[in-house]
């Protein structure tokens, strides 16, 4: 016995876009590809956007240090009139150097450590009884930390390109979504619909 043909069959009959078997296959293979494309851009937005976010704090940390550096260099070129301020400029001291050593521990790059330790080295070579005409106390690592500062601040704008160029997956993503659109979605569901309308195949 012959079975009642679906809606969808008979509505196939206006059909008139690639034959079903190869759209169907255009659109499986452009919905996979959109899928891939879809997953790297996701995780490479998030790794975008956590680097991003650790440049920033990176950065900020920096200004930071360079603030106390220049503090200390201040005080550390007078002499104290009070205890106090002896044990503030010493305790100064002490935190940059803990500071900064933690923080040459995280760096990755070798040219960037051996910057900090040149702005640990300049703190540990400076003396109380340092005469006045050895020059500016602190130059040499204020100079270290300019470079180092310009440094870390070049990265993050080269890690801010990334993200912007990570928008031509967001475009493959589109414009696989739209070819599996066109190919088989898009023009099924319009003759589908015009049957459901009762517009008859062939008008």
């Amino acid at each position: 016995m012959t079975q009642p043909r679906s809606s969808l069959a008979i509505a196939l009959q206006d059909y008139k876009g690639p034959r079903p078997g190869i759209a169907l296959t255009i659109a499986a293979i452009a919905l996979i590809a959109a899928l891939i494309v879809g997953i790297v851009h996701t995780v490479g937005l998030g790794r975008a956007r956590a680097a991003i976010a650790e440049g920033g704090r990176a950065m900020r940390t920096l200004h930071q240090y360079n603030a106390a550096l220049s503090v200390w260099g201040q005080m550390a070129a007078t002499q104290p009139q009070f205890a106090q301020q002896r044990d503030l400029r010493d305790s100064l001291a002490t935190a940059l150097k803990t500071q900064l050593g933690a923080l040459q521990a995280q760096l990755l790059d070798s040219t960037d450590q051996d910057l900090v330790a040149e702005i640990i080295g300049d703190i540990n070579s400076w003396t109380p009884d340092r005469p006045v005409e050895a020059g500016p106390v602190g130059e040499r690592g204020r100079e270290a930390m300019m470079v180092l500062t310009a440094r870390q601040d070049s990265a993050l704008f080269r890690t801010a390109a990334g993200y912007q160029r990570s928008q031509m997956f967001a475009a493959l993503l589109i414009g696989f979504t739209v070819i599996a659109a066109g190919v088989l979605i898009i023009p099924m569901s319009w003759v589908y619909v015009r049957y459901k309308r009762g517009i008859p195949p062939g008008m």
